[in-house]
């Protein structure tokens, strides 16, 4: 994404709910059908709680333009994104809401990309 219309950096903890910031900023700068907005929202807050519970905590990085948004979310410990998972749950619910996902080469990052 070269351009952008908003980013938004926040630390990771349990009293913020990231997932409703993020949606909400991007929100401002793009009219999302609700189905979409719920759903993103879903695939981020389930990445953001992964970071915490089995991550060490981390720090989220967002930016969007349009209705393009990459989410990135940073932690301690390396980022653990198995294949296959119980449906409706977890890593499915992000692999079935986010456009792509991508673990970064230090496996420390994971990247949300919607679109």
């Amino acid at each position: 994404m070269e351009k952008q219309d908003w980013k938004i950096c926040l630390k990771l903890d349990l009293t913020t709910d990231a997932a409703l910031i993020v949606t909400m900023r991007a929100q401002k700068h793009f009219r999302f059908e609700p189905f979409e907005l719920m759903t993103r929202r879903l695939a981020v807050h389930e990445a953001v709680l992964n970071a915490l519970k089995y991550g060490g905590g981390g720090v989220l990085k967002a930016c969007g333009r349009g209705r393009e948004m990459r989410v990135e979310i940073s932690q301690q410990k390396p980022v653990v994104f198995p294949l296959t998972t119980e449906p409706f749950r977890g890593t499915a619910l992000i692999r079935r809401y986010a456009r792509e996902t991508e673990v970064s080469p230090d496996e420390k990052t994971l990247i949300l990309l919607f679109y």
